[in-house]
């Protein structure tokens, strides 16, 4: 007879699975189970505290002072803001039409009675009828950038040297000075200081 160790079930020998459970009657499943381990609990060792020697009488005297430095220049700080303005480019040509850029962040649109003023109005600039009333906004973060505000005709950017504008632009981008931005088909370009 065979004893499956898993139920108990007494089997013909010879029998390869437990009548009763279906287990396979192998050597070790007819063998006593192992017992299982005991675990015990050891107490944490216990923490050796070492003593620090008392400082000698020359640990104990103030260092040196060091030779008195000659003081730096102030630098402005490279984050410090920088005035630009925008020149209306029209015909492929820049005219003397401009615009300051005095403030750290401009709104660029049309005033409209329902959402107020913004603070480069093209309302009455040749191109105006493709400008959404908040188009883009303008602003110094270190550098210039420029942001569309969700414009039906979006914003573009021709960088200084380069024959064609980029694609509508979808986040915040970088402008450096001579590069030409595309607000619907007003085109100005970005000059600094």
């Amino acid at each position: 007879m065979i004893v499956c160790k898993v139920c108990g079930t007494e089997n013909p020998d010879g029998t390869q699975y437990c009548e009763s459970c279906g287990v396979e009657l192998t050597p070790e499943a007819t063998q006593a189970p192992a017992p299982e381990p005991v675990v015990t609990q050891t107490a944490a060792p216990e923490p050796v505290v070492t003593e620090t020697p008392a400082p000698t009488p020359a640990e104990t005297q103030p260092a040196p002072e060091a030779a008195p430095t000659e003081p730096t220049p102030a630098t402005p700080a490279a984050s410090a803001f920088r005035p630009g303005q925008l020149i209306f480019k029209r015909f492929g040509a820049l005219t003397t039409d401009t615009i300051p850029l005095q403030g750290p962040r401009l709104v660029v649109g049309r005033f409209d009675a329902s959402t107020g003023p913004v603070e480069i109005d093209l309302t009455g600039v040749a191109g105006a009828e493709n400008i959404s009333r908040r188009h883009a906004e303008l602003f110094f973060d270190g550098v210039w950038k420029v942001r569309d505000l969700g414009s039906t005709n979006g914003v573009f950017i021709k960088r200084a040297g380069e024959d064609a504008y980029s694609p509508r632009l979808v986040e915040p981008s970088e402008i450096k000075d001579g590069d030409e931005l595309a607000f619907g088909n007003v085109i100005l370009v970005f000059k600094e200081g």
